[in-house]
């Protein structure tokens, strides 16, 4: 057998390891509970802190008093605990207030890969006659959406069309978003929080369930692999020459 041939077997030995593609999971459950800071300002920024090697930082802009508030990990009336952040929409002058959420996964050198999540509460609601629409933008690409019954996705963007109110209150996802990634290498996910522009503005409140993960396998597993299998190719080769000149 030719020794690429073995190198190769030896690289998809390592990949299948189960403790070299076992998945991780972001549990906000075994986290601290309650607000993950004190308040910033308007445009505060607030980071959770190192969670099963994952950070996730909330940042506000062009906000006026009383805008992004400080997020906090909770479980209820969600389904499983999340991180929610609530802000009020009303902007400081005539830009859009936005939020910013970034998904670190600063423990893993090699990245991550087959992440999900859930994002509740990508809705709209009616005030007077306006319809208040929640919008996320993904800056991440390589991700698949998929909306509930309370909102559309069209390419990286979510659009809430309908009220969802609480996720426990129905057994319809409502603005419920489900996050997924592939194969590829992800070591960070970026997205954005705002409304359509609307003349109303108020509170509102979106939150990110536990998040599951399988870590890359760093590069130095797969070059002990591969120097083991060749060891390996080597004595076999040797141990062959031998019994082929012992054969009278």
């Amino acid at each position: 057998m030719k020794l690429w041939i073995l190198g190769l077997a030896s690289a998809l030995l390592v990949l299948s390891n189960p403790e070299a593609r076992a998945s991780v999971l972001l549990d906000f459950g075994s986290a601290p509970q309650g607000p993950i800071g004190v308040y910033g300002g308007p445009n505060g920024t607030y980071t959770t802190g190192t969670i099963n090697g994952v950070d996730i930082t909330v940042q506000g802009s062009g906000f006026a008093p009383a805008g992004l508030h400080v997020p906090k990990i909770e479980s209820n009336p969600y389904p499983v605990p999340v991180l929610s952040s609530v802000a009020n929409f009303k902007p400081a002058g005539s830009g859009s207030p936005t939020v910013t959420f970034t998904i670190d996964f600063l423990g893993f050198k090699q990245g991550v890969k087959d992440v999900s999540f859930t994002l509740f509460n990508v809705d709209a609601d009616k005030k007077g006659h306006n319809l208040v629409q929640d919008v996320v933008t993904f800056q991440t690409a390589g991700l698949t959406l998929t909306g509930g019954k309370d909102d559309i996705v069209s390419g990286n963007t979510v659009t809430g069309t309908g009220a969802s109110g609480h996720p426990e209150s129905t057994d319809v996802p409502g603005g419920d978003v489900t996050v997924h990634s592939g194969n590829l290498p992800l070591h960070q996910i970026v997205f954005t929080w705002t409304q359509l522009a609307n003349p109303e503005k108020f509170l509102d409140e979106i939150a990110i369930g536990n998040i599951s993960f399988t870590p890359v396998p760093e590069v130095g597993q797969l070059v002990i692999g591969l120097v083991a299998c060749l060891l390996g190719a080597l004595w076999l080769h040797k141990n062959r020459r031998k019994r082929a000149h012992s054969i009278p």
